[in-house]
């Protein structure tokens, strides 16, 4: 699945860029160029006139693309100095926790992956319906209605469309009794603004970024949070 993912990505950001040169060549060829034409009469020669009208397209497509992406840029990246790097202020050791929102596949992995025993949540699909997911005598992860959830530590995770073409996907580790926090760390990713399409798979950032050694160290800490904090030994 990861190899098929960067096959996108590279296929991605060489198509983009190239579909730049039918909208280039359509500006140029209906637009720019009959204009420059016009304003140019016969004080330009006509290689003098393509070559105005072709610089002309460049500079009027390169400034609607930067136009486009760096507001939302500057923005994304106000975004990651606020939420980008890890927050952990307490550590703990207990065999399973409280998730607001998770689905039956989700709690199997945490506990297929040996890495909590149980997990709590709401029913997924009834309102006001708990479930505790654990191993039955099979072997096998299955639900089971509980009256109410008893773990003392949860998980809350968020997953917000902002404005710009960005999205923020953030995780709270808390004290349920409390509501006290005891780690926070955020991901968001900025697709490029409106235009982005143009710009390829070059368009897309995120934070924190896995290719620099501390980005991908942030990166682990955000994916495996749950994990860090509530099975630290």
């Amino acid at each position: 699945m990861g190899d098929f993912m960067i096959g996108i990505g590279v296929l991605l950001a060489i198509i983009g860029p190239l579909l730049l040169i039918p909208v280039a060549w359509l500006l140029y060829r209906f637009a720019l160029r009959p204009l420059a034409s016009r304003l140019a009469g016969a004080r330009l020669s006509s290689n003098d006139t393509s070559r105005f009208a072709l610089g002309l397209t460049v500079g009027i497509l390169a400034a609607v693309i930067a136009a486009s992406y760096y507001p939302g840029k500057q923005q994304f990246d106000e975004l990651c100095a606020e939420h980008a790097k890890p927050q952990l202020s307490r550590r703990v050791l207990v065999d399973g926790f409280y998730a607001d929102n998770l689905f039956a596949y989700q709690a199997a992995q945490y506990i297929q992956n040996g890495e909590f025993t149980f997990v709590e949540a709401p029913d997924p699909y009834k309102r006001d319906v708990y479930l505790r997911y654990e191993r039955d005598s099979d072997g096998n992860v299955s639900p089971e209605v509980i009256e109410a959830p008893v773990s003392r530590f949860g998980l809350r995770q968020s997953f917000s469309e902002l404005r710009g073409g960005m999205t923020m996907t953030e995780k709270v580790i808390y004290e349920r009794t409390a509501d006290t926090e005891l780690a926070r760390a955020a991901s968001v990713t900025y697709m490029g603004g409106p235009f982005s399409l143009f710009l390829g798979a070059y368009a897309i950032s995120s934070c924190p970024d896995p290719v620099t050694a501390k980005g991908s160290e942030a990166f682990n800490t955000f994916y495996h949070l749950e994990t860090l904090v509530l099975r630290s030994r």
